[in-house]
């Protein structure tokens, strides 16, 4: 995967490439199956990435407008899953997230159809929260829902967007926090259903554990797994000293 990452535009982190690309073993390894979708699949950075990981008979869905930056967005796209050998598994919806139904989007009429849903849409508080609404609907069980952009400073609206999608879906929450990389390369969530919460926090500690950050992010209903490119973490003393705990 990595070896051909970079060659396909994006901003999405080769980081959290990584860790999704190994929920997606993971879940194989289970027996877990399921369709993948993305949500602002541009020129297919992370799609690939993922849908490297599919298994036989499951599909990507590629959805965008394909409007942004040319209209020939969605032919990069094209030739791009071609040079990967992956273009025969990937389904490409041109058109509107905001107007979609579950029907549309879900291979083979299946209903509860993906196992693994990337959002990074227009990047708009009430998109964002169409999106996971549209995403929740048509999970597995043990689904898990990627949302991108997040704590970026230049939307940061988008968190309480989050928050009321998650208060909308009490069942849904945050389980890892994924760090940027950069300033670009922004942070994402991983959430899924309450009750797969612990058993994928589990399998990231496992497979990251020299990149867990020692501190957990703390929402309003849970504390969350944090997974850092360069885990840096100090504690403060009474009397001015200094501990370094990750450096």
């Amino acid at each position: 995967m990595e070896d051909h990452y970079f060659k396909v535009p994006g901003m999405s982190s080769a980081f959290s490439a990584r860790i999704c690309h190994a929920l997606l073993r993971g879940q194989t390894h289970l027996g877990w199956g399921g369709h993948i979708a993305e949500i602002g699949a541009f020129e297919g950075r992370f799609l690939i990435a993922l849908a490297i990981g599919l298994h036989e008979q499951e599909r990507a869905v590629a959805i965008d407008r394909f409007d942004w930056p040319d209209i020939h967005v969605n032919v990069r796209l094209d030739e791009r899953l071609r040079l990967f050998g992956l273009r025969d598994r990937v389904d490409i919806i041109c058109g509107d997230s905001r107007s979609m139904k579950v029907e549309m989007i879900v291979p083979k009429g299946e209903s509860k159809g993906f196992r693994f849903f990337h959002i990074d849409g227009d990047h708009d508080k009430t998109s964002l929260m169409q999106d996971m609404a549209l995403a929740f609907s048509c999970m597995k069980p043990y689904g898990v829902v990627c949302l991108d952009d997040m704590l970026s400073p230049a939307y940061p609206d988008l968190m309480l967007g989050v928050a009321e999608a998650l208060s909308a879906h009490p069942d849904w929450i945050v389980f890892c926090v994924i760090d940027r990389e950069d300033i670009a390369a922004a942070s994402k969530f991983l959430l899924c259903t309450k009750d797969y919460a612990e058993h994928y926090r589990a399998q990231l500690s496992e497979t990251f554990r020299e990149k867990i950050w020692e501190m957990d992010a703390k929402f309003a209903t849970n504390h969350s797994l944090v997974l850092t490119p360069r885990p840096r973490l100090e504690r403060f003393n009474p009397g001015g000293t200094v501990d370094t705990i990750q450096s």
